[in-house]
C-alpha cells in the first residue's frame, strides 16, 4: 500500500475517484480496512482519501509506555490536507476519527467544506472525564437526568471494566468490555472474525489513549461557534449515551443535522454503507442552507 510521509510518520493511504476530495477518519481500534465497504459507494461522486492515522496498522506501532494524545492526529490531518494540496474537502470519521474531523475543522475551518461525523465520542458537552467525577454527576443529574443514566452505565459498565483489563495487561477482555459498551452486546456478538483482529491490531494505541492522554475537551460554546456545515450521524442502535452526544451537538452546533441510520450501531458506515453514502453524498454536494435554525431529526 502507497504511504504518504506526514511529520514525522509514514501513514498507509489510498486515493479512489474524482471530484471534490473527500477525506476519511477512522476511529481506534480501526484503520484503513474499516472504510473498505463505503469507499466504492463514494468514488463515483468524490476524490476519496482514505488513511491509516499514525499508529493505526499497517503502519509503525505506537511504543511501549507511548501516548497517543488527539491532538496529534489533528494536526497529521490537517497536514495530510496541505501536503496533499487538496484544498478544502469534505470530511466523514467515525467515532474518535469524528472527534479529530470535528476538532481539526474548529481549528482550520478554511480547510472544510463539510463535516458527517458518526458517532464522535464528544463526552465533554456533559462531563469532563469518564468514568465522570462525583461533582460532574451531581451537576449532570440535576441538568440532564436522561444523559446522568447514560454516561454512569457507560462510565461502570464500559470505561471502568475495560481500564481495569489493560492496566492488568488482558487487552482481549478490555476490547471485549470497550467494544459491547460501545456497540452494544449483540452487535459486538456479530463483528466477523476478520473485523475482530483489526480491533486487536490496533488496541495498543487505544490502551495508550485510555489510560494516558484521554479525550479532548470540546465545549458548547466551542460547538456554537463552529461555522462549517456538519451533520451528526449515529446508528438505529447505538448506545444511549452515544444518542445523547450527537442530540446535542446537532443542537449546539449551527444548521447541524441529527441523522439516523437504520440497521447500524457505532461502525455506522460498515453496518449500513449505502445508506452512509447517500446521506455523505447529499449533505457534501447540497446547496449550503441559511444559516441560524437548528435542523430536526432526519431519519433515513
Amino acid at each position: 500500500m502507497p504511504t504518504l510521509s506526514i511529520r514525522g510518520e509514514r501513514l498507509a493511504y489510498r486515493v479512489s475517484g474524482k471530484g471534490e476530495p473527500l477525506v476519511l477518519v477512522h476511529a481506534n481500534i480501526s484503520d484503513i480496512r474499516s472504510w473498505e465497504p463505503l469507499e466504492g459507494l463514494l468514488a463515483d461522486s468524490f476524490k476519496v482519501v482514505s488513511y491509516s492515522r499514525r499508529y493505526a496498522h499497517p503502519n509503525s506501532p505506537i511504543a511501549d509506555g507511548g501516548d497517543d494524545p488527539f491532538d496529534v492526529h489533528v494536526q497529521d490531518l490537517i497536514a495530510l490536507i496541505e501536503s496533499q494540496e487538496l484544498g478544502r474537502v469534505h470530511l466523514l470519521g467515525n467515532s474518535s476519527g469524528a472527534f479529530i474531523a470535528l476538532l481539526a475543522a474548529a481549528s482550520r475551518p478554511d480547510l472544510v467544506r463539510s463535516l458527517s461525523l458518526e458517532e464522535p465520542p464528544v463526552v465533554s458537552i456533559f462531563v469532563r472525564t469518564l468514568p465522570p467525577a462525583p461533582a460532574e454527576l451531581i451537576k449532570l443529574l440535576v441538568t440532564a437526568p436522561g444523559a446522568f443514566a447514560a454516561f454512569v452505565k457507560f462510565g461502570a459498565g464500559a470505561i471502568g471494566p475495560a481500564t481495569k483489563a489493560f492496566k492488568e495487561g488482558d487487552d482481549e477482555k478490555a476490547l471485549d468490555a470497550f467494544g459491547k459498551g460501545v456497540l452494544g452486546t449483540e452487535a459486538f456478538a456479530r463483528i466477523s472474525t476478520a473485523r475482530r483482529h483489526q480491533m486487536l491490531d490496533n488496541v495498543a494505541a487505544h490502551r495508550a489513549t485510555l489510560l494516558r492522554s484521554g479525550l479532548p475537551t470540546f465545549t458548547a460554546d466551542q460547538a456554537r461557534a463552529l461555522r462549517v456545515s456538519a451533520q451528526l450521524i449515529r446508528g438505529e442502535h447505538t448506545a444511549h449515551f452515544q444518542r445523547r452526544i450527537n442530540q446535542r451537538l446537532a443542537k449546539l452546533i449551527p444548521d447541524a443535522r441529527d441523522v439516523v441510520i437504520p440497521d447500524a450501531s457505532h461502525l455506522v458506515h460498515e453496518d449500513n454503507p449505502a445508506a452512509v453514502a447517500a446521506v455523505v453524498r447529499e449533505h457534501a454536494l447540497e446547496r449550503p442552507r441559511p444559516s441560524g435554525r437548528h435542523q430536526a431529526q432526519r431519519r433515513i
